[in-house]
Protein backbone atom coordinates (compact mmCIF):
# COMPACT_ATOMS: atom_id res chain seq x y z
CA UNK A 1 0.00 0.00 0.00
CA UNK A 2 2.89 2.36 0.71
CA UNK A 3 4.14 1.78 -2.83
CA UNK A 4 0.81 3.06 -4.18
CA UNK A 5 0.88 6.07 -1.86
CA UNK A 6 4.49 6.88 -2.73
CA UNK A 7 3.82 6.98 -6.47
CA UNK A 8 0.43 8.71 -6.18
CA UNK A 9 1.99 12.08 -7.15
CA UNK A 10 3.25 10.41 -10.33
CA UNK A 11 -0.34 9.41 -11.12
CA UNK A 12 -1.41 13.04 -10.92
CA UNK A 13 1.50 14.15 -13.10
CA UNK A 14 0.43 11.65 -15.75
CA UNK A 15 -3.16 12.84 -15.49
CA UNK A 16 -2.05 16.44 -15.95
CA UNK A 17 0.02 15.47 -18.99
CA UNK A 18 -2.94 13.60 -20.44
CA UNK A 19 -5.21 16.61 -19.89
CA UNK A 20 -2.71 18.95 -21.57
CA UNK A 21 -2.20 16.53 -24.46
CA UNK A 22 -5.92 16.06 -25.05
CA UNK A 23 -6.49 19.83 -24.91
CA UNK A 24 -3.69 20.34 -27.43
CA UNK A 25 -5.19 17.68 -29.70
CA UNK A 26 -8.68 19.12 -29.12
CA UNK A 27 -9.88 15.78 -27.79
CA UNK A 28 -12.80 15.87 -25.37
CA UNK A 29 -11.58 13.12 -23.04
CA UNK A 30 -11.92 14.88 -19.68
CA UNK A 31 -15.00 16.39 -18.10
CA UNK A 32 -14.46 18.47 -14.97
CA UNK A 33 -17.33 17.27 -12.80
CA UNK A 34 -16.88 13.64 -13.76
CA UNK A 35 -13.16 13.72 -12.98
CA UNK A 36 -13.83 15.30 -9.58
CA UNK A 37 -16.27 12.47 -8.89
CA UNK A 38 -13.58 9.96 -9.95
CA UNK A 39 -11.02 11.49 -7.61
CA UNK A 40 -13.53 11.73 -4.76
CA UNK A 41 -14.21 8.02 -5.06
CA UNK A 42 -10.47 7.41 -5.08
CA UNK A 43 -10.05 9.32 -1.81
CA UNK A 44 -13.05 7.61 -0.22
CA UNK A 45 -11.65 4.23 -1.20
CA UNK A 46 -8.39 5.12 0.56
CA UNK A 47 -10.32 5.95 3.74
CA UNK A 48 -11.89 2.49 3.91
CA UNK A 49 -9.20 0.53 2.10
CA UNK A 50 -6.76 0.69 4.98
CA UNK A 51 -9.25 -0.55 7.57
CA UNK A 52 -10.42 -3.42 5.38
CA UNK A 53 -6.83 -4.30 4.53
CA UNK A 54 -5.99 -4.66 8.23
CA UNK A 55 -8.68 -7.31 8.55
CA UNK A 56 -7.59 -9.00 5.35
CA UNK A 57 -3.97 -9.11 6.50
CA UNK A 58 -5.06 -10.63 9.81
CA UNK A 59 -6.95 -13.43 8.03
CA UNK A 60 -4.07 -13.88 5.58
CA UNK A 61 -1.56 -14.30 8.41
CA UNK A 62 -3.79 -16.80 10.20
CA UNK A 63 -4.01 -18.91 7.05
CA UNK A 64 -0.28 -18.53 6.49
CA UNK A 65 0.36 -20.09 9.90
CA UNK A 66 -1.37 -23.28 8.76
CA UNK A 67 -0.10 -23.15 5.19
CA UNK A 68 0.70 -26.44 3.57
CA UNK A 69 2.49 -24.79 0.66
CA UNK A 70 5.94 -25.64 1.97
CA UNK A 71 5.19 -29.29 1.39
CA UNK A 72 4.30 -28.76 -2.24
CA UNK A 73 6.41 -25.84 -3.42
CA UNK A 74 10.17 -25.96 -3.43
CA UNK A 75 12.12 -23.57 -1.26
CA UNK A 76 13.25 -21.90 -4.46
CA UNK A 77 9.73 -20.52 -4.96
CA UNK A 78 9.10 -19.68 -1.31
CA UNK A 79 12.41 -18.02 -0.48
CA UNK A 80 12.08 -14.26 -0.85
CA UNK A 81 15.74 -14.09 -1.84
CA UNK A 82 14.99 -16.00 -5.03
CA UNK A 83 13.88 -14.09 -8.16
CA UNK A 84 11.63 -17.05 -8.95
CA UNK A 85 9.67 -16.31 -5.79
CA UNK A 86 8.67 -12.88 -7.09
CA UNK A 87 8.12 -13.97 -10.70
CA UNK A 88 5.96 -16.92 -9.71
CA UNK A 89 3.94 -14.86 -7.24
CA UNK A 90 3.48 -12.04 -9.77
CA UNK A 91 2.02 -14.43 -12.36
CA UNK A 92 -0.03 -16.37 -9.82
CA UNK A 93 -1.56 -13.25 -8.27
CA UNK A 94 -2.55 -11.97 -11.70
CA UNK A 95 -4.18 -15.33 -12.42
CA UNK A 96 -6.21 -14.97 -9.22
CA UNK A 97 -6.99 -11.36 -10.13
CA UNK A 98 -8.41 -12.53 -13.45
CA UNK A 99 -10.93 -14.76 -11.67
CA UNK A 100 -11.69 -12.19 -8.97
CA UNK A 101 -12.31 -9.59 -11.66
CA UNK A 102 -14.37 -11.95 -13.80
CA UNK A 103 -16.61 -12.98 -10.91
CA UNK A 104 -16.95 -9.30 -9.98
CA UNK A 105 -18.78 -8.94 -13.29
CA UNK A 106 -20.74 -12.19 -13.12
CA UNK A 107 -21.96 -12.27 -9.50
CA UNK A 108 -24.27 -9.46 -8.46
CA UNK A 109 -23.06 -8.88 -4.91
CA UNK A 110 -19.47 -8.67 -6.20
CA UNK A 111 -20.60 -6.47 -9.08
CA UNK A 112 -22.12 -4.15 -6.47
CA UNK A 113 -18.62 -3.53 -5.11
CA UNK A 114 -17.07 -3.11 -8.57
CA UNK A 115 -19.71 -1.29 -10.60
CA UNK A 116 -18.51 2.11 -9.41
CA UNK A 117 -15.32 1.65 -11.42
CA UNK A 118 -17.39 1.24 -14.60
CA UNK A 119 -20.03 3.88 -13.98
CA UNK A 120 -18.18 6.81 -15.56
CA UNK A 121 -19.13 7.59 -19.14
CA UNK A 122 -15.63 8.93 -19.69
CA UNK A 123 -12.42 6.93 -20.07
CA UNK A 124 -9.20 8.55 -18.93
CA UNK A 125 -6.55 8.17 -16.25
CA UNK A 126 -8.78 9.64 -13.55
CA UNK A 127 -11.15 6.68 -14.03
CA UNK A 128 -8.33 4.39 -12.85
CA UNK A 129 -8.69 6.00 -9.41
CA UNK A 130 -12.46 5.55 -9.38
CA UNK A 131 -12.46 2.59 -7.00
CA UNK A 132 -14.91 1.02 -4.59
CA UNK A 133 -14.83 1.57 -0.82
CA UNK A 134 -14.91 -2.21 -0.35
CA UNK A 135 -12.62 -3.30 -3.17
CA UNK A 136 -10.35 -5.20 -0.80
CA UNK A 137 -13.21 -7.42 0.32
CA UNK A 138 -14.30 -8.45 -3.15
CA UNK A 139 -10.83 -8.85 -4.66
CA UNK A 140 -8.79 -9.63 -1.54
CA UNK A 141 -10.67 -12.81 -0.65
CA UNK A 142 -9.52 -14.37 -3.91
CA UNK A 143 -5.89 -13.84 -2.87
CA UNK A 144 -6.13 -15.84 0.37
CA UNK A 145 -5.00 -19.10 -1.32
CA UNK A 146 -1.59 -17.45 -1.62
CA UNK A 147 -1.31 -17.69 2.17
CA UNK A 148 -2.08 -21.40 2.09
CA UNK A 149 0.61 -21.85 -0.55
CA UNK A 150 3.13 -20.34 1.85
CA UNK A 151 3.70 -16.86 0.44
CA UNK A 152 4.30 -14.35 3.27
CA UNK A 153 1.98 -11.38 3.56
CA UNK A 154 4.78 -8.91 2.81
CA UNK A 155 5.35 -10.53 -0.58
CA UNK A 156 1.63 -10.54 -1.31
CA UNK A 157 1.25 -6.83 -0.49
CA UNK A 158 4.21 -5.84 -2.66
CA UNK A 159 3.05 -7.83 -5.68
CA UNK A 160 -0.54 -6.66 -5.24
CA UNK A 161 0.68 -3.05 -5.25
CA UNK A 162 2.69 -3.68 -8.43
CA UNK A 163 -0.34 -5.30 -10.05
CA UNK A 164 -2.53 -2.30 -9.22
CA UNK A 165 0.14 0.13 -10.37
CA UNK A 166 0.40 -1.52 -13.77
CA UNK A 167 -3.34 -1.19 -14.27
CA UNK A 168 -3.28 2.59 -13.93
CA UNK A 169 -1.79 3.42 -17.32
CA UNK A 170 -4.21 1.28 -19.36
CA UNK A 171 -7.09 3.66 -18.57
CA UNK A 172 -6.46 5.98 -21.50
CA UNK A 173 -7.69 6.75 -24.99
CA UNK A 174 -4.49 8.57 -25.96
CA UNK A 175 -2.53 5.38 -26.70
CA UNK A 176 -3.53 3.29 -29.69
CA UNK A 177 -2.69 -0.33 -30.34
CA UNK A 178 0.83 -1.42 -29.45
CA UNK A 179 3.13 -3.96 -31.18
CA UNK A 180 1.55 -7.38 -31.75
CA UNK A 181 3.84 -9.23 -29.33
CA UNK A 182 2.98 -6.75 -26.56
CA UNK A 183 -0.75 -6.93 -27.27
CA UNK A 184 -0.63 -10.72 -27.24
CA UNK A 185 0.94 -11.04 -23.80
CA UNK A 186 0.17 -7.94 -21.73
CA UNK A 187 -2.96 -5.91 -21.05
CA UNK A 188 -2.90 -2.68 -23.06
CA UNK A 189 -5.09 0.42 -23.23
CA UNK A 190 -6.79 -1.08 -26.28
CA UNK A 191 -7.74 -4.20 -24.32
CA UNK A 192 -8.97 -2.22 -21.35
CA UNK A 193 -11.03 0.17 -23.45
CA UNK A 194 -12.94 -2.91 -24.57
CA UNK A 195 -13.38 -3.96 -20.96
CA UNK A 196 -14.89 -0.60 -19.97
CA UNK A 197 -17.15 -0.36 -23.02
CA UNK A 198 -20.89 -0.92 -22.96
CA UNK A 199 -21.13 -2.01 -26.61
CA UNK A 200 -22.93 -5.39 -26.57
CA UNK A 201 -20.02 -7.27 -28.15
CA UNK A 202 -17.59 -5.82 -25.59
CA UNK A 203 -19.51 -6.54 -22.39
CA UNK A 204 -17.80 -8.98 -19.98
CA UNK A 205 -14.53 -9.12 -21.90
CA UNK A 206 -10.81 -8.66 -21.17
CA UNK A 207 -10.58 -9.19 -17.41
CA UNK A 208 -6.80 -9.51 -17.16
CA UNK A 209 -4.90 -7.16 -14.87
CA UNK A 210 -1.38 -7.46 -16.28
CA UNK A 211 -1.48 -10.48 -18.61
CA UNK A 212 -4.06 -10.68 -21.38
CA UNK A 213 -3.34 -14.33 -22.13
CA UNK A 214 -5.69 -15.37 -19.31
CA UNK A 215 -8.54 -14.01 -21.41
CA UNK A 216 -7.23 -15.78 -24.48
CA UNK A 217 -7.03 -19.06 -22.57
CA UNK A 218 -10.44 -18.84 -20.88
CA UNK A 219 -12.40 -17.45 -23.82
CA UNK A 220 -13.11 -13.90 -22.66
CA UNK A 221 -10.76 -12.04 -25.00
CA UNK A 222 -12.09 -9.49 -27.46
CA UNK A 223 -10.16 -7.30 -29.89
CA UNK A 224 -10.93 -3.60 -30.12
CA UNK A 225 -12.43 -3.28 -33.59
CA UNK A 226 -14.90 -0.42 -33.22
CA UNK A 227 -15.16 2.75 -31.17
CA UNK A 228 -16.08 1.89 -27.57
CA UNK A 229 -18.87 3.66 -25.72
CA UNK A 230 -18.23 3.85 -22.02
CA UNK A 231 -20.31 3.46 -18.90
CA UNK A 232 -23.09 1.12 -17.85
CA UNK A 233 -25.84 -0.43 -19.95
CA UNK A 234 -28.23 1.54 -17.76
CA UNK A 235 -26.28 4.73 -17.14
CA UNK A 236 -26.03 6.04 -13.60
CA UNK A 237 -26.60 9.70 -14.52
CA UNK A 238 -25.09 11.18 -11.38
CA UNK A 239 -21.81 12.66 -10.20
CA UNK A 240 -22.59 11.88 -6.58
CA UNK A 241 -19.74 9.55 -5.45
CA UNK A 242 -21.75 7.95 -2.65
CA UNK A 243 -24.69 7.13 -4.93
CA UNK A 244 -22.24 5.73 -7.47
CA UNK A 245 -20.77 3.48 -4.79
CA UNK A 246 -23.96 2.22 -3.20
CA UNK A 247 -26.66 2.12 -5.88
CA UNK A 248 -26.40 -1.62 -6.67
CA UNK A 249 -26.28 -2.52 -2.97
CA UNK A 250 -29.41 -0.37 -2.57
CA UNK A 251 -31.12 -2.20 -5.42
CA UNK A 252 -30.16 -5.60 -4.03
CA UNK A 253 -31.67 -4.97 -0.63
CA UNK A 254 -34.66 -3.18 -2.13
CA UNK A 255 -35.42 -6.29 -4.20
CA UNK A 256 -35.00 -8.49 -1.15
CA UNK A 257 -37.47 -6.36 0.80
CA UNK A 258 -40.09 -6.00 -1.93
CA UNK A 259 -40.08 -9.43 -3.55
CA UNK A 260 -42.65 -11.97 -2.41
CA UNK A 261 -40.15 -14.75 -3.06
CA UNK A 262 -37.46 -14.12 -0.43
CA UNK A 263 -35.47 -17.15 -1.54
CA UNK A 264 -35.13 -15.74 -5.06
CA UNK A 265 -34.21 -12.42 -3.49
CA UNK A 266 -31.33 -14.06 -1.66
CA UNK A 267 -30.28 -16.14 -4.67
CA UNK A 268 -30.16 -13.01 -6.82
CA UNK A 269 -27.25 -11.78 -4.68
CA UNK A 270 -25.15 -14.55 -6.26
CA UNK A 271 -26.68 -14.49 -9.75
CA UNK A 272 -25.75 -12.57 -12.89
CA UNK A 273 -26.13 -8.80 -12.29
CA UNK A 274 -29.22 -8.44 -14.48
CA UNK A 275 -31.14 -11.14 -12.60
CA UNK A 276 -33.91 -10.14 -10.22
CA UNK A 277 -36.66 -12.12 -8.49
CA UNK A 278 -39.35 -13.21 -10.95
CA UNK A 279 -41.97 -10.81 -9.63
CA UNK A 280 -39.59 -7.87 -9.99
CA UNK A 281 -37.75 -8.83 -13.17
CA UNK A 282 -37.45 -5.69 -15.28
CA UNK A 283 -36.92 -7.29 -18.69
CA UNK A 284 -39.44 -8.48 -21.28
CA UNK A 285 -39.27 -12.19 -20.50
CA UNK A 286 -39.70 -12.39 -16.76
CA UNK A 287 -37.33 -14.78 -15.10
CA UNK A 288 -34.80 -14.86 -17.95
CA UNK A 289 -31.49 -16.00 -16.51
CA UNK A 290 -29.33 -16.10 -19.64
CA UNK A 291 -27.21 -12.93 -19.92
CA UNK A 292 -27.10 -13.31 -23.72
CA UNK A 293 -30.89 -13.10 -23.84
CA UNK A 294 -30.72 -10.03 -21.62
CA UNK A 295 -28.15 -8.43 -23.91
CA UNK A 296 -30.24 -9.23 -26.97
CA UNK A 297 -33.17 -7.43 -25.36
CA UNK A 298 -31.05 -4.36 -24.61
CA UNK A 299 -29.06 -4.31 -27.85
CA UNK A 300 -31.35 -1.91 -29.70
CA UNK A 301 -31.32 0.57 -26.83
CA UNK A 302 -27.55 0.39 -26.50
CA UNK A 303 -26.93 0.83 -30.21
CA UNK A 304 -29.00 4.02 -30.25
CA UNK A 305 -26.67 5.71 -27.78
CA UNK A 306 -24.37 8.31 -29.26
CA UNK A 307 -20.63 8.17 -28.93
CA UNK A 308 -20.58 11.11 -26.55
CA UNK A 309 -21.58 10.64 -22.91
CA UNK A 310 -25.27 11.16 -22.27
CA UNK A 311 -24.76 12.74 -18.89
CA UNK A 312 -22.71 15.92 -18.91
CA UNK A 313 -24.49 18.29 -16.60
CA UNK A 314 -22.27 21.33 -16.17
CA UNK A 315 -22.17 22.62 -12.64
CA UNK A 316 -21.75 26.30 -13.40
CA UNK A 317 -19.28 29.10 -14.08
CA UNK A 318 -15.59 29.35 -13.25
CA UNK A 319 -15.96 30.61 -9.68
CA UNK A 320 -18.35 27.84 -8.84
CA UNK A 321 -15.95 25.31 -10.30
CA UNK A 322 -13.19 26.74 -8.11
CA UNK A 323 -15.48 26.25 -5.14
CA UNK A 324 -16.00 22.64 -6.23
CA UNK A 325 -12.24 22.18 -6.39
CA UNK A 326 -11.84 23.71 -2.93
CA UNK A 327 -14.58 21.42 -1.59
CA UNK A 328 -12.63 18.46 -2.95
CA UNK A 329 -9.14 19.52 -1.86
CA UNK A 330 -9.98 20.28 1.78
CA UNK A 331 -11.23 16.79 2.75
CA UNK A 332 -8.62 15.20 0.48
CA UNK A 333 -5.75 17.00 2.22
CA UNK A 334 -7.14 16.12 5.63
CA UNK A 335 -7.59 12.49 4.56
CA UNK A 336 -3.94 12.22 3.55
CA UNK A 337 -2.84 13.93 6.77
CA UNK A 338 -5.05 11.75 8.93
CA UNK A 339 -4.17 8.42 7.30
CA UNK A 340 -0.48 8.98 8.02
CA UNK A 341 -1.22 9.69 11.71
CA UNK A 342 -4.19 7.44 12.33
CA UNK A 343 -2.25 5.35 14.85
CA UNK A 344 -2.07 8.40 17.15
CA UNK A 345 -5.85 8.71 17.56
CA UNK A 346 -8.41 6.88 19.65
CA UNK A 347 -11.13 4.74 18.09
CA UNK A 348 -13.74 7.41 18.82
CA UNK A 349 -11.62 10.11 17.18
CA UNK A 350 -11.06 7.91 14.13
CA UNK A 351 -14.79 7.26 13.82
CA UNK A 352 -15.56 10.99 14.11
CA UNK A 353 -13.04 11.96 11.45
CA UNK A 354 -14.12 9.22 9.05
CA UNK A 355 -17.78 10.18 9.47
CA UNK A 356 -17.02 13.82 8.69
CA UNK A 357 -14.88 12.90 5.68
CA UNK A 358 -17.64 10.74 4.23
CA UNK A 359 -20.20 13.48 4.89
CA UNK A 360 -17.89 15.98 3.15
CA UNK A 361 -17.85 13.89 -0.01
CA UNK A 362 -21.62 13.42 0.18
CA UNK A 363 -21.87 17.21 0.29
CA UNK A 364 -19.50 17.48 -2.68
CA UNK A 365 -21.78 15.11 -4.57
CA UNK A 366 -24.69 17.49 -3.98
CA UNK A 367 -22.57 20.37 -5.28
CA UNK A 368 -21.56 18.42 -8.37
CA UNK A 369 -25.21 17.69 -9.00
CA UNK A 370 -26.18 21.33 -8.59
CA UNK A 371 -28.57 20.22 -5.85
CA UNK A 372 -30.89 23.08 -4.92
CA UNK A 373 -30.58 22.30 -1.20
CA UNK A 374 -26.79 22.10 -1.18
CA UNK A 375 -26.51 24.64 1.66
CA UNK A 376 -28.22 22.15 3.96
CA UNK A 377 -25.11 20.03 3.58
CA UNK A 378 -22.42 22.70 3.29
CA UNK A 379 -23.25 24.70 6.43
CA UNK A 380 -23.20 21.77 8.90
CA UNK A 381 -20.13 20.42 7.10
CA UNK A 382 -18.06 23.54 7.70
CA UNK A 383 -19.33 23.93 11.27
CA UNK A 384 -18.25 20.34 11.92
CA UNK A 385 -14.85 20.98 10.34
CA UNK A 386 -14.22 24.01 12.57
CA UNK A 387 -15.24 22.06 15.67
CA UNK A 388 -13.05 19.10 14.74
CA UNK A 389 -10.03 21.22 13.83
CA UNK A 390 -10.43 23.13 17.09
CA UNK A 391 -10.52 19.85 19.00
CA UNK A 392 -7.33 18.53 17.40
CA UNK A 393 -5.22 21.66 17.08
CA UNK A 394 -6.29 24.11 19.81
Amino acid sequence: MRLIESIAPFYFVLMLLEILYTRFKKKDYYFYEDSLADLSLGVLSRIFDGMILLGLVFVYNELYQISWGVEYLSKVFLSTSSPLHWIFLFVLLDFLFYWAHRYSHEIKVLWASHVVHHSSEEFNLSVALRQSFVRNIGIGLFYLPLALLGFPVESYLIIDALNRTYQFWVHTRTIGKLPVWFEYVLVTPSHHRVHHAMNPEYIDRNYGGVFIFWDRIFGTFCEENKEPRYGLVSQLNTYDPVTAELHVFRDLFSDLIHTKNKWQGLVSFFSYPSVRPDDLQAIIDRGVRDPKVWLAHHKWTIDQKTRDPQYRRKAGKAMYRLFLLFSFLVPTAFTLYFLKRMHLFSLGEIASVFTLLVFSFISLGKLLEGHKNWLRFEIPKYISWFVLLGYFFL
